[in-house]
């Protein structure tokens, strides 16, 4: 009742599973990913034990068809199962059951596999390899291009209700919050593929301007502010706390015109975010309160 991708950039090494559906919250039962190990999606009428077993039998050093034919052998009801499997190594495979609902059935590529039952035609499965094989940048984005291309071949005839995309890195870094490159999903809404790529753009453009703000207290602020005048200067109304972290680091990089301009239009619209940046100081996060003192408006009386 699912159509979804799973991928691995060969480049970076990220593995990837995005998944759309008409039924709610899809990102709570399809995709399943660990860092340094696999992705897998699980669908039709999908049985949670491929994904936290199969994670499991990765980790142990099982390959992707290993794992999934292993799970396959114990499933009591394996025609009813959809179900993709990508390891670290690239290695893949994937199982469409005969009793799935149709249209049903899967494609592989060349780094990514598609699945899809009850869709209007394998149009759909096909749609998504291609696009995903045309499509540069990040993993998420050739994700996000695979599901718009499913969704245009017709996708769910159902009609559309969530979706959610998961992207880790390939090797483990032991900090958890790193490893976890993408990790969205929007459970129900009428247009989920729409507000997902809406989130993927935006979490794209926030963790870049942290790692800048990072940058910045170690030192690099140079290097950082380089960074961010790559991008569009963020909108102070809908991404305060990002305009604040540029504020910052063009501040410590020894603009301090620009820093102030935007601590005065954040005083206007979002008052919290200039009080965040002035408990900077006493928190040791910006050990120079002068530099704070010259870069922000006076405090209002109460």
């Amino acid at each position: 009742m699912t159509y979804s991708i799973v991928a691995r950039d060969p480049r970076t090494g990220q593995m990837g599973v995005a998944t759309q559906t008409q039924a709610l919250a899809v990102g709570a039962s399809v995709p399943w990913a660990l860092p340094g190990y696999g992705v897998i999606a699980t669908q039709s009428m999908g049985e949670p034990m491929y994904g936290e077993l199969g994670l499991d039998m990765l980790r142990g050093g099982l390959t992707a068809p290993e794992v999934l034919a292993a799970l396959r052998s114990v499933d009591p009801h394996p025609g009813r199962r959809q179900v993709a499997m990508v390891d670290a190594d690239g290695g893949m495979d994937v199982y469409t059951g005969e009793d799935c609902v149709a249209a049903a059935g899967h494609r592989i590529g060349e780094d990514c596999c598609a699945l899809a039952n009850m869709v209007t035609s394998s149009a759909v499965w096909d749609a998504m390899v291609e696009a995903f094989e045309a499509t540069t940048g990040s993993l998420a984005r050739r994700l996000m291009a695979a599901l718009h291309a499913a969704e245009s071949a017709g996708g769910d005839f159902r009609g559309r209700r969530s979706a959610a995309v998961l992207v880790v890195r390939e090797q483990r870094t032991g900090r958890p919050w790193r490893d976890m490159v993408v990790n969205l999903r929007v459970d129900d809404h009428p247009d989920p593929l729409r507000e997902l790529h809406r989130l993927v753009d935006q979490s794209s453009r926030y963790h870049r301007v942290v790692a800048a703000f990072e940058r910045a207290l170690n030192g690099e602020a140079d290097a950082a502010v380089v960074d961010l005048d790559r991008m569009r200067e963020e909108d102070p109304s809908e991404e305060p706390d990002m305009l604040m972290w540029r504020a910052i680091v063009l501040g410590l990089a020894g603009r301090e015109d620009d820093a102030r301009a935007i601590f005065r239009e954040l005083a206007d619209c979002a008052p919290p975010f200039v009080e965040a940046a002035r408990r900077f100081g006493p928190a040791g996060l910006i050990p120079d309160q002068q530099l704070l003192d010259r870069l922000l408006p006076a405090p209002v009386e109460r």
